[in-house]
């Protein structure tokens, strides 16, 4: 059975979630769970303290099977705070990083292998929104434009969260 999850969060992180779904190209299913996997251990800054000028709507998203048992051992583990601070604070410390920093967490996998591949001048195949490209990469970059990481196969440029390793 799925857990659905409905949390009141500042504007700001509704926001931010929407420019990276579309950015990334996920769904805000996919994103939502990612964000709760990988910054779930990082959420006790206390963000959403600073945020109270922010209005305030609800994000609401269904927990995937992997997390749902992830989920019910961190509110074990937490029984001081109620499950919508626990969320809250989540998607709050996701939310106030730059791009690129929230991209690194999400990909990490993925940025480690185009890096080491760039070290290693591996000729990749990779899946743009400009179809399928075969180079090596001469650079992984921060973009001063938007802050999203980029990198250069073949002189071209691309963003990371954009594409898709094949091989």
């Amino acid at each position: 059975m799925k857990k659905k999850i409905r949390v009141l969060v500042p504007t700001f992180i509704l926001e931010t979630l929407e420019r990276d779904c579309e950015f990334f190209g996920l769904t805000k299913e996919k994103l939502c769970n990612e964000i709760f996997l990988k910054f779930s251990l990082k959420f006790r800054s206390r963000y959403q303290d600073d945020m109270i000028f922010e209005n305030k709507e609800y994000l609401q998203f269904t927990l995937n099977k992997a997390n749902q048992k992830y989920y019910a051992d961190l509110l074990k583990e937490l029984p001081e705070s109620n499950d919508s601070e626990i969320v809250r604070e989540i998607f709050s410390t996701y939310s106030v990083l730059a791009p690129f920093l929230r991209e690194i967490y999400l990909f990490r996998e993925k940025i480690i292998f185009l890096h080491s591949s760039m070290k290693e001048y591996r000729v990749l195949r990779v899946d743009t929104h400009h179809g399928i490209v075969e180079g090596r990469i001469s650079r992984i970059y921060r973009c001063q434009e938007n802050n999203y990481l980029k990198i250069d196969i073949e002189e071209q440029s691309y963003y990371v969260g954009q594409t898709r390793v094949i091989s």
